[in-house]
């Protein structure tokens, strides 16, 4: 499988984004990448696919977007890929506990928890909507985003 993976300067600070050959996104990483591992010069729709994260990843932090419409290609066990896209029906701006999932989908909580800590496309795939425990302060800046506060980058 060809893999593209880019590095995106985003409000919120840079991210790795990685795609399959047909523009999927795979992958979208916070912090602690390398980026050595870039690509170079891909092709066309490649480059494409990128330009269209950046404008809704700018559109989402600016408070202008609130479904995102970037082809995904999670990867992940089964129980994981169901969870996360039950999570992806969570409507902007509404949160909630993992213990409603694991009643929605007949699963334990720990695995509702552990797929949401181990989502590989954040935002697109918007776990910050589920309240996780000993979460970070990221979650808790993007559910600010979304209840009208606006975008602050946690710790500035």
């Amino acid at each position: 499988m060809i893999l593209w993976h880019y590095e995106l300067n985003t409000p919120m600070g840079p991210m790795r984004a990685t795609f399959d050959g047909r523009g999927r996104l795979l992958e979208l990483v916070l912090e602690g990448f390398d980026p050595r591992k870039t690509s170079p010069l891909p092709p066309k729709e490649q480059r494409e696919a990128k330009r269209f994260l950046d404008r809704q990843i700018d559109a989402y932090l600016a408070g202008t977007l609130r479904t995102f419409t970037v082809p995904l290609d999670p990867q992940g066990r089964p129980s994981h890929l169901r969870i996360w896209d039950t999570v992806r029906t969570i409507p902007y701006g509404q949160t909630r506990q993992p213990s409603d999932f694991a009643a929605w989908l007949g699963l334990d909580e720990e695995v509702v928890v552990m797929a949401c800590a181990s989502n590989p496309i954040a935002l697109l795939i918007p776990a910050h909507r589920v309240i996780l425990p000993g979460e970070g302060p990221l979650p808790k800046a993007l559910r600010d985003l979304e209840s009208g506060l606006g975008w602050r980058k946690p710790g500035a």
